[in-house]
């Protein structure tokens, strides 16, 4: 029986906004206005996709890429789906390196589904590949209370997909992985539950994320948060 959730934050319980894909298009947009959302939408899933890999690639061999060869690694992606000069794909580099205005904001329907999962005796906690700062902003939008446990992956050294973070929550949660249960956005939050021999629930981003044959389908897919109160 499930009597824990665990929760990503980016794009599951908070969004940055604007968004990486509405930055990307407010970019582009200025030299090619023909240029549609939705291609930059389908560049992001590809590029989430590399990323995951890649991420999951530096965890089995120890050895993590360079800022400036993970975010090249990045451009390569969006250059399959988006026309891209040497400019564009300069400005682009800093929107990717998150060197720009932005803010947080709740998904909708957070504490109203948080509450919910609480009146029916879950235990909640955090499992994010995340910097320690974003402590500060599940504090200062009052989300900290509801959790028993939040792992940041930059403090603790490991990062999704490797299963041992889930296990490390679940440690100090005291609750074994196979009752407990993780909601994520990236295809990787799914492959990183099912390795740690823990269901998933996949809220995906946009329409165009796939789901890579090695991470299995996930055990129930959402499109809402509120959906969430349905699964148990």
């Amino acid at each position: 029986m499930i009597s824990c959730v665990l929760f990503d934050l980016d794009n599951t319980l908070l969004l940055k906004k604007p968004s990486l894909p509405e930055k990307v298009w407010e970019v582009v947009s200025c030299v090619h206005p023909e240029v549609p959302m939705e291609a930059v939408e389908r560049a992001y899933a590809a590029s989430e996709l590399w990323q995951g890999r890649q991420i999951q690639k530096e965890n089995e061999t120890g050895v993590r890429a360079s800022d400036e060869e993970y975010f090249a690694g990045v451009l390569s992606t969006y250059r399959r789906f988006l026309p891209l000069d040497d400019s564009l794909s300069g400005q682009l580099f800093s929107v990717f390196s998150r060197n720009y205005a932005m803010e947080y904001q709740l998904m909708p329907h957070v504490k109203e589904t948080l509450d919910d999962l609480k009146r029916k005796g879950l235990r909640l906690g955090i499992v994010s590949n995340n910097r320690p700062q974003v402590k500060q902003t599940l504090l200062d939008f009052g989300l900290t209370p509801y959790f028993e446990s939040i792992v940041i992956s930059e403090e603790v050294g490991l990062y999704k997909p490797d299963p041992k973070i889930l296990e490390l929550a679940c440690r100090e949660l005291g609750v074994p992985c196979e009752n407990s249960i993780y909601v994520g956005d990236h295809p990787f939050d799914v492959l990183c539950a099912h390795q740690a021999h823990m269901p998933a629930v996949w809220f995906p981003p946009n329409p165009f994320f796939e789901m890579p044959e090695k991470a299995g389908e996930p055990e129930y897919e959402i499109h809402s948060l509120e959906e969430l109160c349905s699964v148990f």
